[in-house]
């Protein structure tokens, strides 16, 4: 909601007052255009800056907090009355006046209102007032929380590949292999182990988790992520690629990150105000500016509402800072007693305040004559998802390592691919020319598949030789039998299993046919 509209909905009498302490001239206008004339009127007055800083010049230090609290607090989404009250209380013991009057002074001069969100009351700030208080308040707080940049070194080589990858290579083991679901709905432990590597992430587990199930909080993301936008889905207890797999591989892959971004800020953020609150600071923080974590928490002594201080500092540090790091929202530094963050050009462009930065993706690859593919991890995912489904990882470093073999060639030869197409990618990313024994044993592993081939088909018996014969014989029968195989039996495609046996009714022959089949239910239907 906007200041005017807020203002809007207000009795007449609050906003003559207002218009009075504004030295706002009331307009003449007809009566009923007389409010949402005044409404505007002061809306426009206090969008001013300079205007909007007089009104707060005239403020007392209790309301000045109580107004920082309720614009940042909650990431902005203002605060639940009742904890207000308890905080400023709280905080005023040296106060004349309780939290419901410091608020009352807010109230009066339109700079804080009130709406109801399902059976609770919260104060707010108006959208647009919120951003023009913001800029005098976060320049304080950055001021106050910012380092020097030249003590800022990222205990980590930035990886923007890192979650586009990692959820890539989820999605190809699962396609891969038979990810069973135990009766919990966790994951078996052996396929847990095998993700835990691929993705990157040692076993660490989260102390508030977010999932009815406790995974580590890499995986725990990443494959919720997964089963909430249908890239997987549990069937007969066992995790698929799901519906929309293909569709995904084929979005831009910013695409991919702000749909990784989004569903953490609502699954992670949206239900801790206190991180919520944390965002909303960090996704405001000037570029190129180095902030103090601990700087940010003693902030958050004076703007933070909740309950939910218990565990805080943890929360921070995996829910908060771990996951935008890996995000490629942020680079972090640890210090001796502190962490430094700062925003990432990536970062700047998910939070809607830049535009995206140019990311290059390794295109060349590198086939080596021991059948090893070196893959390196800033690799385009697109090209991931091929090579892993003909290939083998059987190392991740600073380099994906990955083996060729007749099993890998044949598994993916089920899939799909051909051994021509398989060389002819190798060929087209391969940085040095694909060694002769490498091409030489796909070409041969390729002859060697569907030799052997197996047919779905009915095996139809006769009595006799020469009953046998007749059918082979007859015009209305023959179009639907494939060959004799010996005297008495002949082959029967099963697509014309249930034609043949109408047929066979119809000439007379009275076939047996399985109790509990459809040519049986049809057959017993129409001799009735």
């Amino acid at each position: 909601m906007n200041l005017r509209e807020a203002l809007a909905a207000l009795p007449t009498e609050r906003l003559n007052s207002m218009a009075y302490f504004y030295g706002i001239s009331l307009p003449e206008v007809p009566e009923d255009d007389y409010g949402p004339k005044l409404a505007e009127l002061i809306a426009s007055h206090l969008l001013i800056p300079a205007n909007a800083l007089v009104a707060m010049n005239g403020l007392n230090d209790e309301e000045i907090l109580a107004l920082r609290m309720i614009t940042i607090s909650g990431g902005g989404s203002g605060v639940i009355v009742e904890q207000c009250h308890q905080k400023l209380n709280q905080l005023s013991r040296k106060w004349r006046r309780n939290g419901f009057k410091v608020i009352e002074g807010l109230i009066s001069r339109g700079l804080v209102f009130t709406r109801r969100e399902g059976y609770r009351q919260k104060y707010f700030v108006p959208t647009d007032l919120r951003k023009v208080l913001s800029d005098f308040f976060l320049s304080e707080i950055f001021q106050r929380a910012s380092i020097d940049p030249g003590r800022f070194t990222p205990r980590y080589r930035f990886d923007f590949a890192a979650p586009l990858r990692h959820i890539c290579l989820l999605l190809s083991y699962v396609r891969k292999n038979e990810v069973r679901i135990t009766q919990s709905g966790s994951l078996f432990k052996k396929c847990q182990d095998d993700l835990v590597v691929i993705i990157e992430e040692d076993e660490r587990s989260l102390e508030e988790s977010f999932f009815p199930v406790r995974y580590p909080p890499r995986l725990a993301f990443l494959l919720f992520f997964a089963k909430s936008h249908s890239l997987c889905e549990e069937r007969n207890n066992t995790l698929r690629l799901g519906s929309e797999t293909a569709k995904w591989l084929d979005v831009p892959y910013s695409q991919w990150r702000q749909e990784l971004y989004k569903y953490w800020r609502q699954t992670f953020i949206e239900q801790d105000s206190d991180l919520q609150t944390l965002l909303w600071l960090i996704e405001r923080c000037p570029q190129d500016t180095v902030l103090s974590v601990s700087a940010l928490m003693e902030e958050m002594e004076a703007l933070s509402t909740s309950h939910s201080s218990h565990g805080l500092n943890l929360r921070v540090e995996k829910n908060l800072v771990d996951m935008l790091e890996y995000l490629g929202v942020l680079e972090v530094c640890e210090a001796r007693n502190d962490t430094m963050i700062k925003v990432t050009p990536t970062g700047k462009a998910l939070f809607g305040l830049a535009p995206w930065p140019e990311e290059r993706f390794d295109t060349d690859i590198y086939v080596q004559p021991n059948f090893e593919i070196l893959v390196p991890c800033t690799v385009e995912p697109k090209i991931l998802w091929t090579i892993d489904g003909f290939a083998d990882i059987v190392k991740v470093d600073q380099m994906l390592v990955y083996k060729l073999s007749k099993d890998s060639v044949y598994r993916a030869m089920l899939h799909g691919y051909h051994p021509q197409t398989i060389e002819e990618f190798l060929g087209e990313h391969s940085r040095i020319p694909i060694p002769q024994n490498v091409s030489y044993s796909i070409s041969q592993w390729g002859t060697s598949y569907g030799r052997i081939e197996f047919e779905d088909v009915i095996l139809l018996k006769c009595d006799s030789k020469e009953l046998a014969d007749e059918l082979m014989m007859s015009p209305r029968i023959k179009p639907y039998l494939k060959k004799k195989v010996g005297p008495r039996y002949i082959v029967v495609d099963r697509e014309s299993y249930q034609t043949l046996v109408e047929a066979l009714s119809e000439e007379g022959y009275m076939p047996k046919v399985k109790s509990g089949t459809k040519a049986a239910v049809r057959h017993t239907e129409s001799a009735v």
